[in-house]
């Protein structure tokens, strides 16, 4: 049996002073806010709902900052992270995400540790340029 693609967009939302992101606690872990891509959905589209939807936090996704794979028996993970920022609102969590216990800002070097899955930590994310992003539909 072919394993299953699953597209997850993530956005890394930095204050305005630079020196916090933007984490969701999910059940037990912190995450950047973000989620599934769905069917006719954009990966920037996906990053922008997600947030919406996790934090009530309007965002406005720029370049690609991180890209990696869980390859696993039954199911294929690509996970890309979107910088964004703020556009409009307040952060907190949505009471109807049931997913989202928590939002907080968190410092870059608090995150880097909630969130070990960026080996170089989330600072070296927020220093990267970044690689450019474009979609065509048709």
């Amino acid at each position: 049996m072919a394993e299953e693609r699953v597209d997850v967009a993530y956005a890394l939302v930095v204050d305005e002073a630079g020196d916090r992101v933007l984490l969701v606690r999910n059940r037990d872990t912190w995450s950047l806010p973000g989620g599934r891509r769905e069917e006719g959905e954009t990966l920037a589209e996906a990053a922008v709902r997600e947030t919406k939807e996790e934090t009530t936090v309007v965002v406005e996704t720029g370049s690609v900052v991180h890209v990696s794979e869980r390859v696993g028996p039954v199911v294929h993970d690509v996970f890309t992270v979107f910088r964004a920022s703020v556009l409009s609102g307040e952060p907190s969590a949505n009471p109807d995400d049931e997913d989202v216990s928590e939002v907080a800002w968190m410092p870059v070097e608090e995150a880097s540790a909630l969130m070990p899955w960026y080996p170089d930590g989330v600072g070296t994310l927020l220093l990267s340029g970044g690689a450019d992003y474009s979609t065509a539909r048709g």
